[in-house]
């Protein structure tokens, strides 16, 4: 009987080992949160969010973003839930973000806290913000959406929508002149 039970303890824990997955180390963990949480994405130009990109690092200094700054001070983005299942998505634009100039986005798609896509947006951006649901098309005949997507207002005629099809970005461009 003595022996037995070195044995059964050892099938248990390979029992216990194979049904627990492994975890995933925390480099692969999307970890982002608004430096502001007041500041709001529908509204400004120059929200921050702060921390970690997980397995997404390697798009976001493609197009400049600077992941010390990130990691640290934070770098500007807008959280928002672009493919509507219900986990938050992240746009980065570029360095040299700013009104007076266009850069390229990158979009991360979370699940369950990790990356589960990175696309670009098909155009440059200057001034990013949230673009919000709407039951009604807009002034100047901006979309109505049942999902939440990004907008780039700029001048004249120069107002581009930019929504989330579920497999793809798709633009369109509305005048801007009455904002």
């Amino acid at each position: 009987m003595r022996r037995k039970w070195p044995w059964i303890l050892s099938l248990a824990a390979v029992g216990l080992a194979e049904a627990s997955p492994p975890e995933k180390p925390d480099s692969e963990r999307v970890a982002l949160t608004s430096v502001d949480p007041a500041c709001s994405a529908e509204k400004s130009t120059r929200c921050l969010c702060v921390g970690t990109p997980g397995t997404a690092t390697a798009q976001l200094e493609e197009i400049g973003v600077d992941l010390g700054a990130l990691k640290t001070a934070g770098w500007p983005c807008v959280q928002g839930d672009f493919d509507k299942d219900g986990q938050p998505d992240y746009a980065f634009p570029g360095k040299g973000y700013s009104c007076n100039g266009s850069v390229p986005v990158r979009v991360l798609f979370t699940k369950d806290g990790k990356v589960r896509e990175v696309l670009a947006l098909p155009r440059e951006v200057s001034c990013l913000q949230l673009y919000g649901i709407r039951s009604k098309p807009g002034p100047q005949g901006v979309p109505r959406t049942a999902r939440q997507g990004l907008v780039d207002w700029g001048e004249g005629n120069a107002t581009w929508v930019y929504l989330f099809n579920g497999k793809a970005w798709r633009a369109s461009r509305h005048l801007s002149e009455s904002r």
